[in-house]
């Protein structure tokens, strides 16, 4: 059951991520470059790019379990940040991303599991090849 909570859990924070970088991708930037401009970035439509080809990378890397553990690092750390930038000023969202980051903490401590590509324990379904 061990193995089968961290897929599930894996699921629940990656595949969001995964959603939210396509739509930023597929033109949702539009909303993410005036709070890019505030902060004084040279050129926030392609910072807002960034984010969203970073969100759809660390979705991708968490869904698939490698690497589980830096990728749930760097999102509970995007959680926290982002959170702190974007929603300080509405507790409800701001707890919101910091209880993403405890879940991705959580996963970065437990590992992905055995149900993983290759960063399971030991080796995800690549534990038994040569």
């Amino acid at each position: 059951m061990y193995n089968e909570g961290l897929l599930i859990a894996r699921l629940f924070l990656g595949v969001p991520f995964i959603v939210w970088g396509i739509l930023k991708l597929r033109g949702g930037e539009a909303k993410l470059v005036p709070g890019l401009r505030a902060l004084g970035l040279p050129d926030a439509v392609f910072f807002a790019y960034l984010v969203g080809f970073c969100e759809l990378v660390g979705g991708i890397a968490l869904v698939a379990g490698y690497p589980a553990r830096t990728a749930g690092i760097l999102l509970g750390l995007w959680c926290l940040v982002t959170g702190y930038d974007a929603h300080r000023g509405n507790i409800t969202e701001l707890l919101k991303n910091v209880t993403m980051a405890g879940g991705f903490f959580a996963l970065a401590a437990a590992g992905a599991g055995s149900f993983s590509l290759f960063g399971g324990a030991p080796a995800g379904i690549f534990a038994h090849l040569p």
